[in-house]
């Protein structure tokens, strides 16, 4: 195995386990939002959002996995990553102020920052955007 082929397969790890990472806390919030509603719903109240975008941001995380996941359109990949870490910097800003120490919180910012960085080189960039006529 020469040196380009060892790059690349450390790429590959750093990107599946960093996405993997962001897929099981996307995946787990959405599933809690909905099975555990009341109690999240309260720690949103807790940490000064509406209890009503429990349910939004339930679904939206959803769509943002099959986005990164199937890697089709170039334009959705490019929201999905952006909403969710912004959705991530807030959830990091809400314990902070809670008096939290967040580290499941800095461990995704870090995995979805290197899924995104890593995305293209290992999988390639989409060449389609959504709605977008060639």
């Amino acid at each position: 195995m020469n040196n380009s082929d060892k790059k690349n397969l450390i790429k590959k790890i750093l990107y599946w386990s960093a996405t993997l990472v962001m897929f099981y806390f996307m995946l787990y919030a959405a599933i809690n939002y909905h099975l555990k509603y009341e109690t999240m719903s309260g720690f949103f109240q807790h940490f000064g959002y509406p209890e009503y975008i429990v349910y939004p941001l339930a679904y939206l995380k959803i769509v943002a996995f099959l986005v990164v996941l199937t890697n089709r359109y170039n334009n959705l990949k490019e929201i999905a990553y952006g909403a969710y870490f912004i959705n991530v910097i807030m959830a990091t800003v809400a314990h902070l102020k809670a008096g939290h120490t967040p580290t499941h919180a800095y461990v995704l910012l870090v995995a979805v920052a290197l899924s995104y960085w890593l995305s293209n080189q290992v999988r390639g960039k989409p060449t389609k955007d959504f709605l977008v006529r060639s």
